[in-house]
């Protein structure tokens, strides 16, 4: 596999702004040592959440989802656990493991 991931932010429910990192070829176990930002007024940091997806590029054709995962006011367990961690140490860097779901 090529795999990216792509780093959507996102308010109810419309993508306002999306990057994605490099892309790691060929590799089943991709480092990415990439920061991803976004500039969120205080104020709407409580609106917005993150939805990530690893993606396999492709040359020819669609890219294919691997799996996603959310962090956010409106996700869920450690989702939310890493969303509320960062809001209240910010500047600083959190890091989480995630796993992935799969694209229904």
């Amino acid at each position: 596999t090529d795999p990216y991931v792509k780093v959507s932010l996102m308010c109810e429910g419309r993508r306002l702004k999306k990057r994605k990192t490099t892309t790691k070829k060929n590799t089943l176990n991709p480092v990415y040592n990439e920061a991803i930002i976004f500039d969120i007024p205080p104020e709407n940091v409580d609106q917005v959440s993150l939805s990530i997806a690893v993606m396999d590029y492709d040359r020819v054709g669609h890219n294919e989802v691997i799996g996603v995962c959310r962090t956010g006011i409106d996700a869920e367990g450690l989702g939310r656990d890493h969303w509320n961690e960062m809001l209240a140490y910010p500047r600083k860097p959190i890091t989480h493991w995630h796993p992935l779901v799969e694209v229904r």
